[in-house]
């Protein structure tokens, strides 16, 4: 019915039938077998519909997405497409590129036409475009990064990516000296200085990620504001698109920006973001044509994609490969004692490797893979590190191959033993939990079944929640759940130094609230300039240490494959974004 009321909203010759049918057989004046055909009638009609609407869209590309994004201000986003819009509509420093061949990321010229690091690293100068303007009008300048430096900075706004900015120049008391770290000489220069030698890929990455916001609109609003004002704060970018409508639950439309030259406005007119959170009406959708293309949360499922080749040969899969993992976080201490009163003590059931590790041993994970998604489509790991990074893989590491009888021996070692109804227990406490999923993701759905299941063979009772997507993160944000099936878009070396860390409350991303000093080591040291060799060890012990302690259950690598109309042109997708140039594509 969904659809059918989508597809009439674009008929106006079929919406008053519509609701005249619906308004007699509501006071039973119409037999049923007459409001049967005419409904009947109306599907039929659908298909000159669906061509109307296609040419009312002849310059705008409906994109459907299973939920709605948590936020398009960059200082607050979390969730990885919030982030992929907000680069079409925010300025950047620069633009990075993948090169598959090489396995690297490059950085191109963005906001900053050039740039030249030194001191060993320890400072930048960036060179910014002096013909850049936010979308109202207003210059775009180093001032509106300085500025937007410091409110990610800001404890009260509780960036995701605060933590940026820590090696920065520090004052005596350890807050950042953010006058003499960032220097502004004049409004095209952009001067950032460190306390420490840096890696120019890491500064690249990191302060490219700081996407600014507009001084001129936030200089009025106290941070501690900022958050709770989001709905009503206006959404002005400098990007090829600016905002035009965002119905939460429902929509955003974005519209071209046409004074942008970052690089340049959208070719399209507009571009609209449709929430459709069920699977198969986002995909029906798609193959009638009402949306253009179906991304994020999986894209197309790889059992559909026979028939969708056969009956809709117009629709081309695009994979986005090597920049998605899924897991299962093990909350390694007990959250409700955190979040009482900030106290670390170990998970009753998690708090100990030998279970984590029993964890990934009892998880059939190639059975998921091959129910699910097909071996061509997902790739087993043990670590947060991509596939696509081969040249650094320690292939010394264990498999952690599927192995029920080596998880019972890890529990026992543990000191969990089997109960009188079969379920291990430990000093009383029987090894039940709950493990939680976000609504909307067929393949994590599938894959929590299973998960379930496997766990029972073993004598653990694992029940099942599914939470709406922005209820999930907020919960996991909080430490709420002992166990979630959540994944991440960690698709670049500089970002896998990000997620871990054990200063967790500063390190959203390590939502296993995962501690390890030999890994803040490791990733200190990743952080700086260094030879070839030294940084190759380094990455291997990186992945030694998450392989032996399994904070989370690596469970594959998957390609996400994106779903288009052949009448969008231009579409590239890599590992980088499912979006990453769509300020290029074009309909015929």
């Amino acid at each position: 019915m969904f659809i059918l009321l989508s597809s009439i909203s674009n008929c106006p010759k079929f919406s008053n039938f519509f609701k005249s049918i619906i308004s007699l057989q509501k006071t039973e004046t119409m037999p049923k077998i007459v409001f049967s055909i005419a409904i009947l009638f109306l599907f039929s009609s659908l298909t000159s519909c669906s061509n109307s609407s296609r040419e009312y869209r002849s310059d705008h590309v409906a994109v459907g997405v299973d939920a709605d994004f948590d936020h398009l201000n960059p200082l607050l986003i979390q969730l990885s497409l919030s982030r992929e819009v907000c680069t079409l509509i925010f300025p950047s420093l620069v633009k990075p590129s993948y090169d598959p061949a090489k396995g690297t990321i490059e950085f191109q010229p963005g906001t900053a036409k050039k740039w030249e690091f030194s001191d060993e690293g320890r400072k930048a100068v960036f060179h910014l475009r002096k013909d850049a303007v936010w979308e109202d009008g207003k210059p775009l300048t180093s001032h509106d990064f300085k500025f937007s430096y410091r409110l990610y900075a800001d404890p009260k706004i509780a960036s995701t990516r605060q933590h940026y900015l820590n090696d920065l120049l520090l004052l005596d008391d350890g807050s950042i000296d953010f006058d003499n770290s960032i220097e502004t000489p004049n409004d095209t220069t952009l001067v950032l200085t460190f306390r420490k030698p840096m890696a120019p890929a890491i500064i690249l990455d990191h302060f490219n990620d700081l996407m600014p916001v507009a001084k001129h609109i936030f200089e009025s609003i106290p941070p501690e504001e900022i958050r709770m004002k989001a709905a009503e704060t206006p959404i002005i970018g400098a990007g090829p698109f600016k905002v035009k409508e965002w119905t939460r639950q429902q929509k955003l439309v974005l519209e071209s920006n046409e004074t942008s030259v970052l690089p340049h406005p959208a070719a399209v007119s507009k571009m609209s973001f449709i929430i459709v959170p069920e699977y198969t009406t986002r995909l029906t959708m798609l193959k009638s044509g009402q949306l253009d293309a179906v991304i994020s949360a999986g894209g197309i499922k790889p059992k559909d994609l026979p028939e969708l080749k056969r009956s809709n040969p117009e629709i081309s899969i695009k994979p986005v490969k090597n920049r998605y993992f899924d897991s299962i976080v093990w909350l390694n201490i007990d959250g409700q004692q955190y979040r009482k009163n900030k106290k670390i003590e170990p998970n009753v059931f998690f708090g100990d490797k030998r279970v984590r590790q029993a964890m990934t041993y009892a998880i059939d994970r190639q059975a998921i893979i091959d129910g699910f998604m097909g071996p061509e489509h997902a790739i087993i790991v043990n670590t947060s590190l991509s596939p696509a990074y081969e040249t650094i893989a320690n292939r010394s590491l264990g498999t952690y191959a599927f192995n029920p009888q080596k998880a019972q021996s890890l529990l026992r070692e543990a000191g969990w033993e089997p109960g009188p109804d079969g379920i291990m227990q430990k000093n009383g406490t029987r090894f039940s939990f709950t493990l939680a999923a976000p609504a909307g993701n067929p393949r994590r759905n599938y894959a929590a079944t299973i998960i379930q299941q496997n766990l029972r063979d073993i004598g653990i009772e694992c029940q099942l929640k599914i939470d709406e997507k922005l209820v999930f993160l907020k919960n996991q944000n909080e430490f709420q759940y002992d166990a979630a099936l959540s994944g991440l878009a960690a698709e670049t070396l500089p970002f896998q130094l990000i997620i871990w860390g054990s200063d967790f409350e500063n390190r959203p991303f390590n939502s296993s609230a995962f501690q390890n000093q030999a890994l803040d080591l490791v990733i200190n040291r990743l952080n700086t300039p260094l030879p070839e060799s030294e940084s190759l060890a380094l990455w291997k012990q990186y992945q030694k240490i998450l392989h032996d302690e399994q904070p989370r259950t690596f469970l594959f690598y998957y390609d996400e494959l994106e779903g288009f109309s052949n009448r969008v042109k231009n579409v590239e997708v890599n590992l980088l974004s499912a979006l990453y140039n769509a300020y290029e594509w074009e309909l015929d």
